[in-house]
C-alpha cells in the first residue's frame, strides 16, 4: 500500500506543470514543468528579480547555527544549502566547537525579501564572521557583528575578526567545485586583511589571487562589515531560465 502511495504521488509530481502551483506571472518554459525537472530544485530570474521551486532548507546542527530572525528565510538551491553544510563542517574540524552563523537565504517560494536587494531565487546567502572573545577564544554571537579593518568589534563587545577561521571559509568556498561559487561579497577593508593575512601564510598563498578575484565589496549596497555575502552560480541545465548578474 505505501509503495502504491509512493508511486502515485510521483507520477502525480511528473505530471502536474509547475505553473499549476505558480502564483501570477511566474509561468516557467513549457520543458521545464515536465520530468526531469519537474522534480528539481529550480532557480529561476536574477538574483534581484526572480524566484525558485522546491527549494532546499538549511537547518541547525551542531556546526552550524541560524541567526536569530532569519528562521523563516532559510530556503536556497540544493547547490547553495549543501556548500554550506559541508563548509561548516570542515572549520568544525579544524578548530573544534566552531559553529558557523548563517543569516538569510531566501524565502520559501523566493521573491521579495525585506532588507535585502537579492536573495530572490535562492544563490544568496548571508553568513556572519568567525569571532573571538576578549579572552581569544572562538565565540559563536546570535547576530551578526560589525569589524572595522583593525578587526575590532564596533558595538564595544570586545569581539576580535578570527583571521584564520575566516580565511579557512572562504578557502572552503573557493576549493568547493561542485557548487559553483559566484561572488563573495565583502567590506573591502575586511578584504583586504583576509588577503593580506593569507599572503603572510604559505598554506595559504596558493589560493590568494583566486580568493581576490572573488571577494568584492558591492556597489550598490551596504559594504558589509558584519557578514559575508556568498552567491553560487546558475546550474548549467537551468541556463535557460536563470541569470547570472543582477538586474
Amino acid at each position: 500500500m505505501r509503495f502504491r502511495l509512493a508511486w502515485c504521488w510521483l507520477c502525480f509530481a511528473m505530471l502536474v506543470p509547475i505553473a499549476a502551483f505558480s502564483a501570477p506571472g511566474r509561468a516557467l518554459p513549457k520543458r521545464f514543468t515536465r520530468a526531469p525537472y519537474s522534480l528539481m530544485s529550480l532557480t529561476i530570474g536574477h538574483p534581484n528579480a526572480g524566484w525558485h521551486v522546491r527549494a532546499k532548507r538549511i537547518k541547525k546542527s551542531k556546526v552550524l547555527a541560524i541567526k536569530v530572525g532569519s528562521d523563516s528565510n532559510t530556503y536556497g538551491h540544493p547547490a547553495l544549502v549543501l556548500m554550506l553544510r559541508r563548509s561548516a563542517k570542515e572549520i568544525a574540524k579544524v578548530a573544534p566547537g566552531t559553529r558557523m552563523l548563517v543569516g538569510d537565504l531566501s524565502s520559501k517560494h523566493g521573491g521579495s525579501l525585506p532588507g535585502h536587494r537579492s536573495h530572490q531565487s535562492g544563490r544568496d546567502a548571508d553568513v556572519g564572521f568567525y569571532a573571538l572573545g576578549p579572552n581569544g577564544k572562538p565565540v559563536t554571537p546570535d547576530k551578526f557583528v560589525s569589524f572595522t579593518t583593525d578587526g575590532k568589534a564596533t558595538d564595544g563587545s570586545g569581539l576580535t575578526f578570527d583571521d584564520r577561521r575566516n580565511w579557512l571559509l572562504v578557502q572552503s568556498w573557493v576549493r568547493d567545485d561542485r557548487a559553483g561559487l559566484s561572488h563573495i561579497f565583502v567590506a573591502r577593508g575586511l578584504r583586504l586583511r583576509l588577503l593580506g593575512y593569507a599572503a603572510k601564510q604559505p598554506a595559504f598563498q596558493r589560493y590568494v589571487t583566486e580568493v581576490a578575484g572573488l571577494l568584492k565589496q558591492p556597489e550598490d549596497s551596504s559594504p558589509h562589515d558584519d557578514h559575508f555575502h556568498v552567491r553560487v552560480s546558475c546550474p548549467k541545465d537551468q541556463a535557460e531560465i536563470c541569470r547570472e548578474e543582477s538586474k
